[in-house]
């Protein structure tokens, strides 16, 4: 048993080599150590009876030969006796004691306690006696009972012959086993390898190499199951071939639509970006014409008209507006500023702003706040609450339109609440699509373009602010926006608005632009506000012009598109030409993310078309007086 545990011990029991070396071993031990203890016992008993046997018939012996000296009274020949037969039977001990039971002779040691003793009777026979011519005058009758003779023998030859048929069991069992070990290491040892070679083999399919396959015999069980395993992978490396050339024909098919898709969605960008810019330009030239002939006006009964041709202007400005305002969202032409501002003053802004127009539709508008420090930017949050409030004041037929900002935790929650037509859960997030407007199937104009609550998606993600939604149509919905709470103690104080100043008298300006009208109205504008213009088509036109003046202009003011270069080409040209760092504005009507990213990476100012005349004249002056203050300091 000994054996098995320590077998146990070195071999993991899950291995087939282990199990077989267990089955092998264990019948064996069992029936060796049966036999062993059978054969064992029967010898032990067998020098037992012969131990027995051996005091026994030394006992007898003594008493037949002990006859004559007891008798006779001869204790030298009962010493010399009881010598002999102490030699020859191995006895411990002999002693003859007489009738009375005294000692009449003695040889060895007295017997111990783990010897055997036997005793026997020494009697003279009476037939004997009577036939005895010695005793038959002298003697008259003798007592048949002379006396005993006893005798003891050790138990150390059957100890000893116990000990070693213990030792040749064992060793019997030890080579028993060992070439039964021998054999089963041998047997396992074969099915083992052979398993460990299908084991890696089922390894490396696992780790995709369907290349590799077992090299045995097909005979037996082992040999099935490494069959098995082959027509297993050859069904793999089958299944996986089809599987690659359905992956690369759907991965061509995904490859033909994306490209297809990509080039729909520039063609798209590129249509786009030229209907916007070639729609920008006439409007453009049209506000500048509109501004020019406001200004020139001397006749009342015209006003209106003008004032109606420039409230249409305007309109169609807004919408083109909107529009700019996703593209450069989506052109990462935006950056946040974040600050820590008052919410009230915003509250006070929309309410100045929206008042009206609530009123208009006889709806009621109110704001509560309890939050009144936020950190963000604060431009672009008014941005978002402008869309918002504008739409549920046009959404909105009856009741009013709610505008809260609650605090929860470490962040504020700006909420619009309106009691308009609502929206289905459905539509929730299509609502922030461009161009989506669930209650204006008619594109009615004065219900916007459909891309106020797409600029609101994109400035929440740009900020990173989440926007929400709840609502329940014919009930109202609730827009809602999560700004992080700020610091009173870190609002910056406003600055004063500066003073517009005035435009210098002798101030040149250079305008380039390839369209003619445009030239005109903006010659005509600049004609009324006293400033000297000179109008190119193109950068070597404009090149041209001021060599023969003689003169560099004060400010460049030049279109993106030219014919010949783009607006950024023209100004570097310029400025190399007379050697200094013109200030310039860039104008453009174009509304491609890639172009508005190269503009602003460029860090000129930038107006888009159409543009506001106030807001042109406001930044020629700024950057006049700029460059007058640099060329005194």
């Amino acid at each position: 048993m000994s054996l098995l545990r320590t077998l146990a011990n070195r071999l993991p029991f899950h291995s087939i080599r282990s199990r077989m070396l267990l089955i092998a071993l264990l019948p064996a031990l069992l029936t060796e150590f049966g036999l062993v203890a059978y054969f064992t016992s029967q010898s032990l008993d067998t020098a037992e009876r012969t131990l027995l046997a051996r005091a026994d018939n030394a006992a007898r012996h003594l008493g037949d030969a002990l006859t004559y000296a007891l008798v006779s009274g001869d204790t030298a020949l009962a010493h010399v006796l009881l010598a002999a037969e102490v030699r020859n039977s191995q006895l411990a001990h002999a002693r003859v004691l007489d009738r009375s039971g005294n000692i009449f002779a003695s040889q060895g040691r007295l017997p111990a306690a783990d010897h055997v003793v036997r005793r026997v009777s020494i009697s003279l026979p009476r037939a004997e006696l009577a036939d005895e011519v010695l005793y038959a005058a002298e003697t008259p009758a003798v007592p048949s009972m002379l006396g005993q003779v006893e005798v003891s023998v050790t138990r150390d030859a059957v100890e000893a012959f116990t000990r070693a048929a213990l030792v040749h069991a064992v060793l019997l069992m030890l080579a028993a086993l060992t070439l039964t070990g021998m054999v089963a290491w041998r047997l396992s040892d074969r099915l083992a390898s052979q398993l460990n070679h299908i084991g890696r083999v089922v390894a490396r399919l696992a780790r995709d190499d369907l290349s590799v396959r077992t090299h045995l015999p097909v005979q037996g069980e082992v040999g099935q199951l490494a069959a098995g395993v082959n027509n297993m992978a050859d069904a793999l490396l089958a299944q996986r071939t089809q599987m690659e050339a359905r992956i690369q024909a759907a991965t061509a098919d995904l490859a033909a639509k994306k490209d297809m898709a990509e080039r729909a969605n520039m063609a798209k960008s590129r249509f786009f970006a030229a209907a916007s810019h070639d729609l920008r330009q006439p409007l453009h030239a049209l506000t500048l014409f509109v501004a020019a002939l406001k200004a020139r006006n001397r006749q009342a009964e015209t006003q209106p008209l003008i004032d109606n041709i420039e409230s249409s202007t305007a309109a169609m400005e807004l919408l083109f507006n909107a529009l700019l305002d996703i593209s450069r969202l989506d052109a990462g032409a935006i950056e946040p500023h974040p600050v820590h501002f008052s919410l009230g003053r915003l509250f006070a802004d929309l309410n100045k702003q929206f008042s009206a127009l609530a009123a208009d539709k006889q709806l009621s508008l109110r704001f509560r706040c309890n939050a009144p420090v936020l950190y963000s930017d604060p431009l672009l949050l008014e941005r978002i609450l402008v869309n918002l409030v504008a739409n549920a004041i046009r959404y909105t037929d009856d009741g009013g339109v709610l505008v809260t900002c609650r605090q929860r935790g470490r962040m504020a929650r700006l909420a619009v609440y309106d009691t308009g037509r609502g929206i289905p859960e459905d539509q929730h997030e299509s609502v922030f699509q461009e161009f989506v407007q669930l209650h204006n199937t008619a594109r009615d104009r004065s219900k916007g373009l459909g891309l106020g609550l797409a600029i609101v998606s994109r400035l929440g993600r740009l900020l990173g602010h989440r926007v929400g939604l709840r609502s329940r149509p014919g009930r109202g919905s609730m827009f809602s926006i999560d700004v992080p709470l700020g610091d009173p103690a870190l609002i910056r104080a406003p600055s004063p608005p500066a003073s517009p100043g005035k435009m210098p008298a002798d101030a040149l300006v250079l305008l380039i632009d390839d369209e003619t009208a445009i030239l005109r109205g903006m010659a005509e504008l600049f004609d009324n506000w006293n400033i000297d213009l000179v109008t190119a088509h193109s950068a070597a036109e404009a090149e041209h012009w001021l060599v023969s003046l003689e003169r560099a202009p004060d400010v460049i003011v030049t279109d993106y598109r030219l014919p010949d270069d783009d607006g950024l080409a023209a100004i570097t040209r310029l400025r190399q030409h007379f050697g200094r760092d013109i200030p310039a504005i860039l104008l453009t009507g174009d509304t491609a993310p890639e172009t508005l990213q190269r503009i602003t990476q460029a860090g000129l100012p930038l107006l888009h078309k159409p543009l506001r005349p106030a807001k042109l004249r406001a930044l020629l002056t700024h950057l006049l007086q700029q460059a007058r203050a640099a060329d005194v300091g």
